[in-house]
């Protein structure tokens, strides 16, 4: 579900603009080397960051400014101003930023700004582990937030599910409608979360919890334990209770594999 932000919408920032074209809490959307740039203006200071948000691509000048930080206008993702990095949900990456200079009324918006680097965090007081039960974005998003965080200890994710953390939304709409390519349902590519030191274990239900012993059981009767729990296992789908809820062609959408399933086979039948 991309936006319509185009790389040649406004003015070229290297260029320069006056700084009086961009009242102050406004927004001014342009372009350097060919990326589309949010200039921004608040409390006398300049901002530019990337335009469109990470997370499906909403144009970010139709979003809204609330002190330093600017929120997507389709899901309200939120991003800082001076960083450009993703604060709140359902957005996972940063947004790029860029250096903005100011000589003679003009501003320009120059070189791009190195990605801030995750804080490292003092291991003192810190759980020894953190086990998360739940394979969903709530248990995806802690998991990277931890990292993101510079949490140093090892971080475990127990999913049910046998697909890896997805877009559970959108398995209802553009990949239900064949727009959407299959690669753009995993919140993360397979190796990213190898990369960042977290281990995701599919098709693991949880049995019991032994929170006297920091111990989770699993199905298969494995005992692990952990520092920390957090239960993030959200909530089963509401099936329908009508005539006809049962029918072969009545499907629930919670995961990848739900749409293995061939939509006209109950027509043939």
């Amino acid at each position: 579900m991309p936006g319509n932000t185009s790389q040649s919408d406004g003015p070229d920032f290297n260029q320069g603009i006056a700084f009086g074209d961009i009242a102050d809490g406004g927004m001014l959307l342009g372009h350097v080397g060919g990326e589309p740039v949010l200039l921004v203006r608040r409390a006398g200071e300049l901002f530019a960051v990337g335009a469109t948000c990470t997370h499906y691509g909403a144009p970010l000048h139709d979003g809204l400014l609330v002190a330093d930080t600017i929120r997507c206008p389709w899901h309200h993702a939120c991003f800082s101003l001076r960083t450009g990095r993703a604060l709140r949900p359902p957005a996972l990456n940063d947004l790029k930023t860029w250096r903005v200079e100011q000589r003679n009324g003009m501003a320009f918006v120059r070189d791009a700004l190195p990605e801030e680097r995750s804080p490292k965090l003092p291991p003192t007081g810190l759980p020894a582990s953190v086990v998360i039960v739940g394979g969903g974005a709530a248990g995806n998003a802690v998991a990277e937030t931890l990292r993101r965080e510079g949490y140093p200890g090892p971080v475990m994710v127990l999913s049910a599910d046998p697909s890896p953390p997805c877009d559970r939304p959108n398995l209802s709409k553009d990949y239900l409608a064949g727009t959407a390519q299959a690669d753009w349902i995993p919140l993360r590519a397979p190796d990213y979360y190898a990369g960042h030191g977290i281990e995701l274990k599919l098709n693991t239900p949880v049995t019991t919890i032994n929170a006297v012993a920091h111990m989770v059981s699993l199905a298969d009767g494995t005992e692990i334990p952990y520092g920390a729990l957090l239960l993030a296992t959200g909530a089963g789908p509401i099936r329908l209770e009508v005539p006809g809820a049962n029918l072969p062609h009545v499907r629930v959408l919670c995961q990848v594999a739900d749409h293995c399933w061939d939509p006209l086979a109950w027509r043939r039948a």
